[in-house]
Parts: C-alpha cells; sequence; structure tokens
C-alpha cells in the first residue's frame, strides 16, 4: 500500500516552485516593459526631433520674408506666419517685434494669433527687454509664467535696416499630446529649474526606484547656457505591481507546477511502492529457501527417525531370530543322532527351512539397516561457524515470536572438521530447537542461547547454551537413550539419532547443567581421521573433562 504524500514537505516544495514561477514571470515582464520602454523613448525622441525640425524650418522660413524688399514685408510676413499656423497646431501665435528708430525697446509690430491662443500680455515686456540683449541669429526659449504650459522662442533678426525678432509662441500640451504614448509614461518639460508641462503625473511606486531603465532624460546639446537647449523632457514609466507579476501568466503556470509537483509525487510513490514490492518478494523468496531449508531438515530427521527405529527393531529382533537359529540347529544336530530324524526326514527339511528363513531375514534386516542409517554417505572437511549461524537464520522467525537473544562466540579462523554437512546440521538444528522449546515454557525477563565455538587440543568443540530450566539428574542418566523423551508428543529419538548421526564422523555428544541445559559437541580437529574421545559414551557419565575456551 502506497503511503500518503507528506503535507508539509508538498507545501514547502509547492511554495518553491510558486517563488521561480514569480522570478521567470517578473523577469519576462521586466523584459518586456523595458523593451515597450525603449520603443517609447524611441518614438517621442523621433517626434520631438520632428517637432524641433518644423519650428526651426517656420524661423527660418520667416527670416526670409525679413529679407523682402520694404512694402513687402508685413503681407509677406502675414501671409506665411498664417500658413505655418495652420499647418502647425501646436503653435499658439506668431509675432513680429522691430526696434524703431530712437527706441531701445522692441515693439510689436505684427501678430499672427491660432484659433485658440490665449493671451499672456504679463509676460512679454520683461521677455522682450531680455530679447533685445541676445545675440542676433541665435534662438533662445523663454519661460511664461502668466500663461501655463507655453514656451516662447524669439530669434533675433535684420528687417532690412531694422533690427527685429520673430517670436513664436509654442503650446507644449498640444505638442506633446500629439505624440501618441501610452497612459503609464509620465512625461515633465521643464525650462532650466522651472516645470513647463507636466502629463500623466502619478506617484513613484515601489519598482520605480529599484528600475532606473525605466526613466529617461532628452536634452539637445547647448549652444549657450541660456538659450532653448536648456528645455528638458523627463520621463519614465509608471509600473504597478501587476505590471511584473502578471496573473495571466502566473496563474497557468502556477497550475502547472501544482500539477507537475503531484504528478512528481505520485510518480515517486509508486517507485517506492514498486521498491516495497520487490522487498517483500525478496524477503518472501528468503522465507521460502528458509522453509524449504527447514522441510529439507525435517524430512531429513523423519528418515534417520525412522532409520533409528528401523536400526531398533532390527537391534530388538537380532536376538529372538539368533536364539531361533541356535535353537533350529540344535534341534537338527539332535535329529540327526537320533533314531527318529532317521525315520522322519520332514522334520529335518521344516527344521532345514526355518534355518534358512531365519538367517534369509538377519540379512534383510542388516541391509535394511545399512540403507537407512546411510552408511554410504561420505563426510568432507567443513568449517564449523557457517553451520551454526545457518541453522541460527533458520530459527529467526522462532527466536524472533519467543523473544529469544542469541549470543555467538566463534573462533577465529573458523575450527574444521571432517563431517557430513546434513548429519552436522541436524544435530545443530535439534539442540536449537531443544533450547527454543525448553526457553518457551520459562517466564524470564530476558531469554538467551549462548554458542560458543573453540578448539582444545586436537578436538574441535561446538557449545550449545541456554538459561533454561535446565535437565535433571533423572534426564541427564537417560538423555541418549532412544524412546526416552520429557516431551508429551515427543518420540525419544531426537538425541538419540543425534549421537548416532555425529558418531558416523567420529564425534561424540555431550550434556550437563551450569544454570540452564548445555550440550556440546566435540568433533576430531583437522587432519584427524579418528576420534580422540572413547566413542562408548554419550550419555551422562561423560569421558571428557568438561570442556572450557582456551
Amino acid at each position: 500500500m502506497m503511503k500518503s504524500i507528506p503535507i508539509r514537505t508538498f507545501l514547502f516544495q509547492w511554495i518553491a516552485i510558486e517563488i521561480v514561477i514569480l522570478i521567470v514571470v517578473a523577469a519576462i515582464s521586466l523584459t518586456n516593459l523595458r523593451n515597450d520602454f525603449a520603443e517609447d523613448r524611441s518614438r517621442l525622441a523621433i517626434e520631438l526631433t520632428n517637432q524641433y525640425s518644423q519650428r526651426r524650418a517656420s524661423v527660418t522660413l520667416l527670416e526670409l520674408v525679413l529679407q523682402l524688399p520694404d512694402g513687402d514685408t508685413e503681407p509677406s510676413f502675414i501671409h506665411v506666419a498664417t500658413g505655418i499656423m495652420k499647418a502647425y497646431a501646436f503653435l499658439d501665435r506668431i509675432q513680429l517685434y522691430e526696434m524703431r528708430p530712437g527706441q531701445s525697446e522692441l515693439t510689436e509690430w505684427i501678430t499672427v494669433p491660432s484659433a485658440t491662443s490665449k493671451p499672456g500680455e504679463a509676460d512679454l515686456p520683461a521677455i522682450m527687454r531680455a530679447v533685445a540683449l541676445q545675440p542676433e541669429g541665435e534662438t533662445v526659449a523663454y519661460a511664461m509664467p502668466h500663461l501655463a504650459e507655453h514656451v516662447l522662442f524669439a530669434t533675433k533678426a535684420m528687417n532690412g535696416r531694422t533690427p527685429a525678432a520673430i517670436v513664436v509662441i509654442y503650446d507644449v500640451a498640444k505638442a506633446i499630446q500629439s505624440i501618441a504614448l501610452p497612459e503609464a509614461i509620465e512625461l515633465q518639460v521643464r525650462l532650466g529649474d522651472r516645470p513647463v508641462y507636466v502629463r500623466n503625473p502619478h506617484t513613484h511606486g515601489l519598482f520605480t526606484g529599484y528600475m532606473p531603465w525605466l526613466t529617461a532624460d532628452l536634452t539637445r546639446t547647448p549652444l549657450r547656457p541660456d538659450d532653448d537647449s536648456q528645455a528638458h523632457i523627463h520621463f519614465d514609466k509608471h509600473v504597478a505591481f501587476g505590471d511584473v507579476f502578471d496573473w495571466r501568466m502566473i496563474v497557468p503556470l502556477s497550475i502547472f507546477g501544482f500539477a507537475a509537483l503531484y504528478a512528481f509525487h505520485l510518480l515517486r510513490r509508486q517507485r517506492a511502492a514498486l521498491a516495497d514490492a520487490q522487498a517483500a518478494e525478496q524477503r518472501a523468496l528468503r522465507q521460502m529457501e528458509s522453509l524449504r531449508h527447514e522441510n529439507r531438515l525435517f524430512q531429513a530427521s523423519r528418515v534417520n527417525a525412522v532409520g533409528e527405529l528401523a536400526s531398533g527393531i532390527a537391534h530388538e529382533l537380532a536376538q529372538p531370530l539368533t536364539a531361533l537359529l541356535s535353537q533350529s540347529q540344535a534341534g537338527l544336530i539332535l535329529m540327526e543322532k537320533g533314531e527318529a530324524g532317521k525315520r522322519d526326514g520332514s522334520l529335518k527339511q521344516a527344521l532345514a527351512a526355518n534355518v534358512r528363513e531365519a538367517q534369509r531375514a538377519g540379512k534383510i534386516l542388516h541391509r535394511m539397516r545399512d540403507y537407512i542409517v546411510g552408511n554410504d554417505i561420505q563426510p568432507m572437511l567443513q568449517e564449523l561457524n557457517p553451520f551454526i549461524v545457518n541453522m541460527v537464520e533458520l530459527l529467526r522467525v522462532k527466536l524472533r515470536e519467543q523473544n529469544i537473544e542469541v549470543s555467538m562466540d566463534f573462533a577465529t579462523p573458523s575450527p574444521k572438521s571432517v563431517v557430513g554437512a546434513i548429519e552436522l546440521e541436524q544435530v545443530i538444528h535439534n539442540l536449537l530447537r531443544n533450547a527454543v522449546d525448553a526457553l518457551s515454557e520459562c517466564r524470564h525477563d530476558r531469554k538467551r542461547i549462548t554458542i560458543r565455538t573453540f578448539s582444545q587440543d586436537t578436538v574441535n568443540i561446538i557449545e550449545i547454551a541456554d538459561n533454561g530450566p535446565g535437565l535433571s539428574d533423572e534426564v541427564l542418566k537417560n538423555l541418549f537413550r532412544p524412546f526416552f523423551t520429557t516431551k508429551e508428543n515427543g518420540m525419544g529419538l531426537g538425541l538419540s539419532l543425534c549421537a548416532r548421526l555425529l558418531d558416523r564422523s567420529g564425534g561424540t555428544l555431550h550434556a550437563r547443567n551450569d544454570n540452564g541445559a548445555v550440550f556440546w559437541i566435540v568433533l576430531p580437529g583437522e587432519g584427524m581421521t579418528s576420534p580422540l574421545i572413547s566413542q562408548g559414551s554419550t550419555d551422562s557419565g561423560l569421558t571428557l573433562p568438561v570442556p572450557s575456551p582456551p
């Protein structure tokens, strides 16, 4: 079963994705804003340059009018000025001033106003006094405090031999409004330090201070500090929160990010579930192999138990068969010496058949015993430690169920003996099962099985001890006798069979009490072909001293 997606982790990851989305959207939006602003700046610069060129061409044309012969100046000037006013709606009026003989100031001579001209007479006397002092041939811009959003451009020229001045009053508001600019653009026109016109003023928000590339100044290179080049045009772009973080981009990207993150977690959960399933499959396979191994041991135990039983039966039948054989032979002898045997041949034949069949039964039982106990199995040189580890692993589930701790203290390197692998596994497995059964009836807080391997002189010893109830003297005396058991449903052949299996490899099995039952297996060391211990005793009457580790 797949685990649920961790909400906190999912939330943190989604927040991180949202932050990345906001950064990406902001970067794209700012790039677009920068490009749009560059286009607006370029368009404004071109329009303002065109207007300046038009105004300069108009002044130049009016200067040429002043070069006409006397008598033609006034009608020609009015005619040309009227045409200029019609062509350029951002001009408020065009005037011609002269400085008559005997005067030190310029006096208005010709005025050509526009249809929407606004008088600003209060500013003209002071401005014209300044115009009279400016150099001839130069155009100078003057602010008009009493006429808002207007600038006066004056060019001093000669009308024949009379000093004159051409004055053009420029409507800044109309000139700027004729240029198509986005509403978010704020534009300021200043003449020196004096503001002349402000278009679309707005409060500078959070982003303006961090986006200097969204503001610009258009300033012509000054020829003189006091001429019209001091007219500055400053503009910037108002950037709102929604301009940087466009929800039309954020919402679909957020939905996609959420779906991608959820799909990632689903895929991850599926992979984890698949890994868990594979691990469970491996555990099941190992458990099946363990059960198969244990079943083989149980099968071998049953076969060996049958062999032991058959061996016991053969042993029990051997005596009556031997007696039958002896008596039958004696009967034959008597009959051969007596007259009855001579007269009655049938008795002799019967007795001879009795002897023959008794011998045959003995041979059959002998062959059956040799086949069942497996006298034809050849032991091999084996390391002892791996057998113990395998058998402990085989019983790992039962040990865990009974809460039994296993302590293993192995000799290094592992002792080696010439033994039969299946027989030794069966013996160790049987001893461990007996220890588990003994501990299962105890109520210890800490149940323990201790296993040691070590070498002593020319033998190898495997010791298996538990802290269970131990063995009574009566049990120790009969422990290895066939059909002796302390279990309710036991056959009493397990330890007897273990002792007989070890006997094939020249080993012995012993038992004692030491705060619980202690069994130890004595096997010939490496290179020994026969046991150094008498094989006549495998019960509690020990022929060896109790082993101790070196």
